[in-house]
């Protein structure tokens, strides 16, 4: 076990164990990571593994991360031996033992859960359920505003807020404490201001990435005289299959009218991104750097969900996220302008 990095705000002789043991993970390395970054590695050996880990100045999210996993698994340590335990090949339902802050975490999704399950058998409910679980998690951040277990739920479902529900739930944390930090609050932070930069409104920020030959494709270059949708999108994501009928639509019947369309894919593997560009009948250009979640083009627009979409034109973006008949009639409203 080799320590990558060392955190300046850690106590190198203060230290706590996490013990991993995972089932179905034997051989395989798995990362310790915390705010994006590998701290140790260790390899699994009879389903077990441990990190000797310096206590740091705060109570932050750590992670986990296997080869194959789409996403690293997080939990709260607070800096006490702790265990997290489960199936390598199931990592959304790994325990985590031994940390407070991870109990009041696991309640939270627990209620998350239920209110979910609730909403999806009752058909009457089921229209308003997005607002719904939205307001869930809105009102678990406004009671709990000192909490980090709270700051971390606000990052984690900031997909479902627009940029004035965000500032809301920020400036009621720091009214509540105006001294406190956490990596997730300043995450969200970081992440509305991105946010507030891509709106309607705002001028585009350029980008370049390789088309599946490998040829760069620069945004600026390709929307000019264009009314341009830019869609994020991957193969494995089910949301965005069922929307490309309708972009496919779009660009069939607006294309020779001066509309265009650049996909974005979030995709890892090229072979599954070019198979669904073929199945969907996606013949516009298509780019992705192949780094999942990690896609620089994303990050600059702060796409925290998929499908996402901003419609721009003349260096300007208009519209953002459209779909359905929506998209239909933004596009043709803008291409009379």
């Amino acid at each position: 076990m080799a320590a990558l990095l060392t955190l300046a705000s850690c106590n190198q002789q203060q230290t706590f164990n996490i013990n991993v043991n995972l089932a179905n993970a034997d051989g395989q390395t798995v990362y310790l990571q915390k705010a994006g970054q590998t701290l140790d590695s260790a390899v699994i050996n009879n389903w077990d593994a441990v990190f000797k880990t310096p206590v740091c100045d705060d109570n932050e999210m750590y992670a986990i991360m296997l080869k194959g996993w789409r996403r690293p698994f997080t939990f709260f340590t607070d800096h006490q031996d702790m265990t997290l335990e489960g199936d390598a090949q199931n990592p959304n339902a790994i325990l985590v033992k031994g940390s407070e802050s991870q109990a009041r975490l696991d309640a939270f999704n627990k209620s998350y859960n239920e209110l979910e399950a609730k909403l999806e058998a009752d058909e009457t409910a089921q229209a308003d359920a997005e607002e719904i679980l939205k307001m869930h998690c809105f009102d678990y951040v406004w009671d709990n505003p000192t909490d980090p277990v709270a700051h971390y739920v606000m990052y984690r479902y900031k997909w479902a807020f627009g940029p004035c529900e965000l500032r809301t739930m920020i400036d009621n944390i720091h009214h509540a404490d105006s001294t406190l930090t956490s990596s997730t609050l300043t995450m969200a932070e970081e992440y509305v201001e991105k946010l507030e930069r891509v709106q309607a409104g705002q001028p585009i920020i350029d980008f370049s990435q390789n088309d599946p030959d490998g040829n760069p494709v620069t945004l600026s270059q390709l929307a000019e005289g264009k009314l341009l949708l830019v869609d994020f999108w991957a193969s494995w994501c089910p949301d965005c299959r069922k929307a490309n009928p309708d972009v496919v639509a779009a660009y069939q019947k607006y294309h020779n009218q001066g509309f265009d369309v650049l996909g974005v894919s979030f995709d890892t593997n090229k072979e599954a991104w070019l198979a669904a560009v073929e199945k969907d009948g996606l013949t516009w250009t298509q780019v992705s750097d192949l780094q999942g979640w990690n896609n620089a083009a994303g990050a600059l627009y702060s796409i925290a969900f998929i499908p996402q979409n901003a419609l721009i034109k003349d260096g300007v973006i208009i519209a953002r996220n459209l779909e359905g008949e929506e998209l239909f009639k933004v596009i043709e409203q803008s291409l009379s302008w």
